[in-house]
């Protein structure tokens, strides 16, 4: 007899194979698990891809999706350069010694046809300037503080003309004394 007793049962050879099948059975969930894993990647993967496009595409949906009239429309109306002319303010010292500024500026607007059509709007303009400089300490026009000067007077000359689009504020002449 070629069988082996272990622990008083024989050993048959289907048992054996049992063992064999369960050590498959192990290395192929392993593969399976292995597969899913790899599945679940692709798939957020592709997901964030998606996501990614979606994202890039909304905020320059107005770059790609432009109409040939709203490009026509570009090229012909320029942006107009209108000149402000010479502003005299006093800053807001706190201490009350006088500080005047004076400033020279061009506003660039898009969406006009030509400076003439824009006179009307001088004076709103320059009332921006007024407005803000009037509330503007001497220190915060230093350093990089015209930058800053700058960027406040487009976003309230953007909400003023909304109609018109303020594209620029030029500072042509600014002198703090």
């Amino acid at each position: 007899m070629s069988e082996t007793v272990t622990g008083g049962a024989p050993a048959s050879p289907a048992g054996e194979a049992g063992k064999e099948t369960g050590a498959a059975g192990v290395e192929a969930s392993r593969k399976g698990t292995a597969g899913k894993s790899k599945l679940k990647l692709i798939v957020v993967g592709l997901a964030a891809l998606i996501l990614l496009i979606s994202g890039i595409t909304f905020v320059e949906k107005d770059k790609l999706f432009k109409t040939a009239g709203e490009k026509a429309d570009a090229v012909l109306h320029p942006p107009v350069l209108v000149g402000i002319p010479t502003i005299v303010s006093n800053l807001d010292s706190g201490d009350g010694h006088p500080v005047y500024v004076k400033i020279t500026a061009k506003v660039e607007i898009a969406g006009a046809t030509d400076e003439a059509s824009l006179q009307s709007t001088i004076p709103e303009i320059q009332d921006v300037f007024q407005t803000y400089l009037h509330e503007t300490r001497p220190q915060d026009i230093r350093g990089n503080g015209i930058y800053r000067l700058r960027e406040a007077i487009i976003r309230r000359l953007r909400t003023d003309l909304a109609p018109l689009q303020v594209t620029n504020v030029y500072f042509v002449e600014l002198l703090v004394q």
